[in-house]
Formats: structure tokens, sequence, C-alpha cells
């Protein structure tokens, strides 16, 4: 499309194109970010759609404006996008989870893009960061009441899991996820504090924020946040100071403000002596340790192109040691989790990418403290991209043992801090001629099939099944009228999530085992209603057999189609997969029960299923009642 000089009519209607797109970006970004961080799929249902459309958009502004340009920042997540593609389509064992985090990191990308070449005025500028500022201080209002008036509160009317009481959460489900938040911001206001250039009501401004965004990193409890803060915070003398006794003196001076903030937690906080207590006693933390070592087990098996997307979780199992009963889904450290799904040549690609960015980063506040400032805005000042450069690299530290891309809210936020400090780097822009302009708007044509064809029916199929496997787990132990109340809806929601994505390896187990409970409520032909869940284990098993699960559902399914020889192959190869699950061993010597194998071969597997995991109240019941005639 050949460039035309503007006219008032296309200015009009550009300017408030860019309007829309901003204030549409803000809105998303607030809304995924309010609904728990957008971990839950119902929540991605809606934000993908407005992701997708907000890059069609911003595609077809950029195609038509006709001094468009581009910025070389934006292409540098571009290999690894590519081939994690690659990883989802070859190497994954669970395409529908692989297909969901690619659709993220796009989604992640699509953002950073649009702040890197839209929202350029200073008006727009405000909103994205007030939009953030005031997720911050929505944050620090939500953790203020979770730690002095209600610890089990989250949004969407959620109840915070006791492990975390004491802890604030803030919009989130886990206290981490707020510190990583937060940390992106915490930064910037000292910066801004600490110019020169910033007015006095600047820095009152600056100063408080900073002061209570560092109180609720305080609340949230999160060792991995106070520490990336405060090395992130201890680089500032050393990168920004002159003289190495300056630099000297401010480092220590950083550490020693953070060693007295710990020392005041942990004289008039129990909570947060209870964090800080293990570090003085020796005692680290336990679990991260067993499910990194996982990690690298996993990566070793394939230690080039990795295990593929998402695969960590799924292959878990395989290297579960003896006594850990959680349920990890990630490594809890994200270079350690990208090496072991997408091995050393995804690893590489995903590190140079974001090392790039912090380069390109770095180079830019160096540029920005050497040039006049041009004009007195708070976005001219070189302390405003110290700020966000630092706080960008405590994302980056905190990343070593938190999984913060995996959660869309925080994703967006370092996607909007590094778009900020790339966008007006003269030697990254480049001017686009017009078969360039023609790609742009090919490129939002593409979007939005793709929003269209795979990531809206993708995250609708997944926000169904999520609801219907929270239902069956309830209805499962509940009283009879419980039970007969639920299950009819949680099965209508499964046949309709297999229906919109029948790759959902996970939905059609689930289906199984929701058509094994319906027989408490129809108490039907038993072998029937047997074969049917067996049918829909086996698509289950045919769209990922390394999970254990799918073959328990399965060999529940031929029980109760009185196959019980299939059965018994099905639950051995439940344990092939998974030999330290203890629920699955409980699984196994209910079927042995049922099919009397005679006491000594069940209470054989049961003592096996409490030795790993002695807390099994069914497990305790079925053996009580067994040895209760001896």
């Amino acid at each position: 499309m050949p460039a035309s000089p503007p006219s008032s009519v296309t200015d009009r209607i550009s300017a408030a194109g860019e309007w829309l797109l901003v204030l549409g970006l803000a809105v998303t970004v607030a809304g995924t970010t309010l609904c728990l961080g957008g971990y839950r799929p119902e929540t991605m249902v809606v934000a993908s759609r407005a992701v997708f459309a907000l890059a069609a958009l911003g595609a077809v502004l950029w195609a038509v404006r006709w001094d468009a340009t581009l910025n070389l920042a934006a292409l540098l997540p571009v290999p690894f996008l590519v081939f994690a593609l690659a990883s989802v389509g070859w190497l994954a064992p669970a395409r529908w989870l692989a297909g969901r985090e690619w659709l993220l990191c796009l989604q992640a990308w699509i953002v950073y893009v649009l702040v890197l070449h839209h929202a350029r005025s200073r008006a727009q500028t405000w909103v994205l960061v007030g939009t953030m500022a005031g997720l911050g201080l929505a944050g620090v209002g939500m953790a203020a009441w979770q730690r002095f008036h209600d610890p089990a509160w989250l949004m969407l009317g959620r109840h915070q899991a006791p492990q975390f009481f004491g802890r604030s959460a803030g919009m989130f489900g886990v206290p981490n996820s707020l510190a990583g938040l937060l940390e992106l911001m915490v930064p910037v206001c000292l910066t801004l504090l600490w110019s020169r250039a910033t007015s006095v009501l600047a820095k009152v401004l600056a100063g408080w924020l900073a002061a209570v965004f560092l109180f609720a990193v305080a609340l949230t409890g999160s060792r991995g946040g106070w520490i990336a803060v405060a090395l992130s915070l201890a680089l500032w003398p050393v990168l920004f100071t002159r003289g190495w006794r300056t630099k000297l003196a401010g480092t220590l001076v950083v550490l020693g403000l953070g060693a007295g903030a710990l020392l005041a937690l942990y004289r008039f906080s129990g909570d947060a002596r209870g964090r800080i207590r293990p570090f003085l006693t020796g005692e680290f933390e336990a679990t991260r340790p067993v499910i990194w070592r996982a990690g690298l087990e996993i990566w070793k098996g394939s230690p080039w192109l990795g295990t593929g997307a998402a695969s960590y979780n799924v292959l878990f199992d395989q290297h579960r040691p003896r006594g850990f009963n959680n349920e990890p889904q990630w490594t809890h450290n994200e270079y350690l989790n990208t090496l072991s799904d997408y091995g050393v040549v995804g690893f590489t690609l995903w590190a140079a990418a974001g090392a790039a960015i912090l380069w390109l980063g770095w180079r830019s506040v160096r540029r920005r403290r050497r040039e006049p400032v041009a004009s007195d805005g708070v976005f001219d000042l070189w302390r405003w991209r110290q700020g966000l450069w630092l706080g960008l690299v405590a994302f980056a530290l905190h990343l070593n043992v938190d999984f913060h891309t995996k959660i869309p809210a925080l994703a967006f936020a370092a996607a909007v801090g590094a778009g900020l400090l790339l966008r007006d780097e003269p030697g990254l822009v480049r001017r686009v001629a017009g078969p360039v302009r023609a790609w742009g708007l090919a490129g939002a044509a593409g979007l939005l099939i793709l929003a269209a064809r795979f990531a809206s029916p993708l995250y609708r199929a997944e926000a169904l099944r999520y609801a219907a496997r929270q239902d069956l787990e309830q209805a499962a132990p509940a009283p009879p009228l419980k039970r007969d109340r639920m299950l009819p809806p949680a099965l209508a929601n499964l046949q309709e999530s297999v229906k919109i994505d029948p790759q959902n390896g996970q939905a059609w187990a689930d289906l199984a085992w929701g058509i094994e409970l319906s027989w408490f409520v129809t108490h039907g032909n038993l072998g029937a209603i047997g074969g049917r869940a067996a049918a829909a284990a086996d698509r289950a098993i045919g769209l990922c057999p390394v999970m254990a699960e799918f073959w328990v559902r399965k060999g529940v399914a031929l029980d109760m189609a009185a196959h019980p020889a299939e059965a018994e192959a099905c639950f051995q190869r439940a344990l092939q997969i998974a030999p330290n699950r203890a629920d699955w061993h409980y699984s196994h010597a209910y079927h042995l029960n049922a099919v009397s194998e005679g006491k000594t071969a069940v209470l054989a597997e049961l003592e096996t299923c409490l030795t790993l995991d002695p807390g099994n109240s069914a497990a305790v019941s079925l053996r009580d009642r067994l040895t209760a005639g001896r």
C-alpha cells in the first residue's frame, strides 16, 4: 500500500482508533489481572478475544499510517515463538496443554508489540502507566484486607488455600504472583523519587507509591520477591553511579536497608518470622529442589529439543519421588522449565530474546542519560527508563524460583514494561515501505482467523472442562442428593467441551469419570455405562498415552463393564507410568478387592498406598474394613 500524506479525516479516524486501542489494552490488562491473574480459562476466553481484536486493530492502524515505522525489538521473540509452535505440533505429549501455553506466549508478544508501536502520546502513555499503578494499589488494598481481616478471601468468590493463610495474594491466587506484579513497579517509583528532575509533587507521589508497594511485597511473604527486589535495587549503585567508593557505599546501604527490613519483619511479624527462620537455621526450601531435580531428569531425556511444550507436569509422574504428593504443574523455575520443555535449542532462543531486551534497555538508559532532557515530562527522564529496566531485572531474577510467565496478567505486565522501555529507541526504528504495510493487513486478518478458529474454541472448551472437573471432585464424595444435583450439568459441560475441542485429552478423561459416576444417579445398566466410559477413556489415551490418570479411568470403566483382565492391564500400565502415585495404588487395590483377588494382594497394595501417603483416608477405611474380622 503506497504511503500517502495524512488528511484531516484520516487523522481523526487514526486518532480515534489509537485511543480505542489504548483504552482496550488498559481494560484487557486490568480485567485479566483482577480475575485471579487470568489463571482461570473462562477469563482467557474473554482476554484472548480482546487481545486478538486489539492486535487486528493495531495492525490496521499501523498499515494505514502514512509514516509507519517498525521497531526491530518486536522481532526478538519471533524465533522462539516459531520454535515453540513446532514443538506444539511435533513434540508435545499433550497438545491441548501445549496449545494454550503457546497462545499465552503469542498474546504476551502481541501486548509487547502494541505498546512498542502505539499509545505514543503522553496522555495515552499515562493511561497505561496509570492502569498499572492502579492495579498495584488495588493489590495493596486486597493484600491488607487478606492480612488483617479475612485471610481466606479471594477474587471471584473463591477461597484461599489454607497453606497461604498469613500471606497476602491480592487479586491473585498465589502470593508470589502479587510480588511479581509489584516488583515491576517498585524500582520505577524509587528512581523517580531519587531523580533531581522530578517535581516535588511527583516525588511525593512516587515515594508514597513505593512505600505502599513495598509494604504489600512484605505482606506477600514471598522470599523470592524480597530477594529479587533487593538484588535489583543493589544493582542501582553498581551500574548507575561513578567511582568504586560510591558504588560500594550505595550497595552496602541498599543491602543494609534490606537487612533492616527483614529484621523488623522477623521481630514484629510471626508470619514473616516463619518465612525467614528456615534461612537462619539452614532449613531451606524442601519442595522446590524436588521438582527441580525432576526437571533436570526430564531434560536429560531429550536435551536438545526438549520433551515438548507444556510437557513438564505431564511427565512428572514418571520421575515423582516417593512420598511427594504435590501436583507441581511447573518447575517453579522458569529457566529450568523452559530448558526441560524446549531443550537447549528452545532455551537459547527464549533466553536470547530476554537478554536482548534487557541489553537494549540498558543501552537505552545510557543513551538517555547522556542526552539533554527534551522536555519536563516524566517519560523523558532517564530515571524513568532506569526504573523500568530494574523492574524487569527484578522480574527476571524472581523467575529463578517461580513461574510468572505462565500467569497471563504477569506476562502482560512484563510485556507492557518491556514495550515502554524500548519503544522510543531511534536505533531500532525503521521506516517501512508499502509491501510491508500489506503484510500488516494480512497479519490482522490472520490473527482474527486464529482467534476465531483456534484460540477461542480452545479456551471455551477448557473453561467448560475446568468447571465440570471441579463439580466432579465435589460430587464424587458427596451425599446422594447433592451428587444427583451436580452430576447432570457437569456431564453436559464435558460433552460440550469435547464437542468444541475433541483434541483435549483431559476433557475426554473427565468425561469418562463423569460417565462412571453417573451410575450412582441413574442406576442403569452397569456394563453399558462402563462401555461408554471406556470409549471416552480410549479417546483420552489416544491423545496422550503417558498420562496415568487416563489409564486408571479406563481401568475403572472396564471393571464396570465386567472385563477384569483388561482392567488389570490398564492399572498396571498406570502404575508403570506413575509408580509413586498413592491414589493410583489405591485405585488398583479397590480393583483387586472388587474382583476378589484375595485380601493379601489388596492389603499389600493398600500398604504401598499408605506408605506413599499415610493420610489417604479412603485407603485407611478400606484396610480397616478388610482387617475388621482378623
